[in-house]
């Protein structure tokens, strides 16, 4: 019976640092190629450490950005200028797109609430082409919304393309698609990430997962692990079904490089939980469930230079911060760093552009801010 996995052979890259040596196990699988990390960090090269020096931030508690009628952050973006493009939540008043020059400074906002062409009734999800042009998903609408950086309204999209979208190799799209479907009185969670054009037409799909979301009963209160993340013509994708397993695939959706690395199975905490709960009404907590052991890790976000950076569920150093695990451009682990940076629906909302670092976070009293480092690797 042939062997689902077929192992071709297996060799080791030794690097050097000082006299000290690190053994980088690479495995190929099925003709793919696979970097096998271990728990501790490779000291490799002369990037084994990085500090963040402050430059600016955007703090939704400052009462100079809350009178632009910012209440709360949904996400951002950043173009090739450095401009900072922010979403701001359903809740407030007045347009919900605002833009901030490289150094932090105001600029304007558009994009108003409404009906009509390049309006919104409930703007979802933000990203941006590789022409710098903005993009709105608007769930109320069920459309996709594109505006260029200047905030001039250039096209409405008619068509319903998921959850969430970005820019993905050269210009074409990707998108997440998701569903709930009962079946057989089970309740089945599907997850699928597809290539598409310029004119948002299907290419192909890339990855899947589908997972049963019901134990008797009961429904799974942790959404299933399944997100991407893009760096030049490669796409990144997490999947929880694979394990601690990044698949990297190329600009055809042709899958070309993995990034496997062990891991410890972190329990779900009580106070995850409760605060979890929190956000529901009492009369339907007695519903879910919580799987014993949180997926081998949050999410996943990919540097201008090809460095991925995967939030673990590892708690940090201090209070809302948690592991993070980074790798080099060829997928060997060589830093872990405690990090505040905030997830929302499986997105990391972390950049790593020019040197810089752009992260959203929420503060222990529950405001948040875009907060704007240089990285300096030790």
């Amino acid at each position: 019976m042939k062997k689902y996995i077929h192992i071709l052979f297996i060799f080791t890259l030794i690097f050097s640092c000082g006299q000290n040596q690190d053994k980088v196990e690479r495995i190929f699988e099925d003709g793919v190629e696979i970097t096998v990390n271990n728990l501790e960090p490779y000291q490799i090269g002369d990037r084994s450490s990085f500090r963040f020096e402050d430059i600016f931030k955007i703090d939704t508690e400052n009462e100079e950005i809350s009178n632009l009628g910012i209440p709360d952050i949904f996400g951002f973006e950043v173009n090739s200028l450095g401009e900072i493009f922010i979403l701001r939540t359903i809740t407030g008043e007045g347009n919900f797109i605002f833009k901030f020059d490289e150094n932090g400074k105001y600029i304007k906002s558009f994009g108003p609430q409404g009906q009509g062409p390049g309006e919104f009734q409930n703007p979802h999800h933000i990203a941006m082409d590789k022409e710098d042009n903005i993009l709105i998903l608007d769930f109320g609408k069920r459309t996709l919304l594109k505006y260029d950086k200047d905030g001039v309204f250039r096209k409405d999209y008619k068509k319903w393309l998921g959850t969430s979208i970005s820019s993905g190799p050269g210009a074409n799209f990707l998108v997440l698609s998701k569903s709930l479907d009962q079946k057989n009185g089970k309740l089945m969670y599907s997850s699928s990430l597809s290539l598409l054009n310029p004119n948002l037409e299907v290419i192909q799909a890339i990855d899947e997962l589908k997972v049963e979301m019901t134990s008797p009963g009961k429904i799974r209160a942790l959404e299933p692990l399944f997100y991407w993340s893009t760096s030049g013509e490669n796409i990144y994708i997490a999947n929880e079904k694979k394990g601690y397993e990044i698949g990297i695939y190329d600009s055809k959706g042709k899958s070309i490089r993995k990034i496997r690395k062990e891991f410890t199975q972190m329990p779900v905490s009580r106070n995850f939980k409760e605060k979890f709960l929190k956000q529901i009404p009492e009369d339907m907590r007695d519903m879910l469930y919580f799987p014993e052991y949180y997926p081998p890790f949050q999410s996943v976000t990919a540097g201008d230079d090809g460095t991925l950076l995967v939030m673990t569920y590892e708690e940090g150093k201090n209070p809302g911060e948690f592991m993070c695990d980074v790798f080099n451009e060829n997928g060997v682990f060589i830093v872990r760093k405690s990090l505040n940076i905030w997830v929302w629906e499986g997105h990391l909302w972390a950049k790593m552009i020019g040197g810089k670092f752009y992260c959203l976070q929420e503060k222990e009293n529950g405001y948040k801010e875009l907060m704007v480092y240089k990285m300096k690797w030790e």
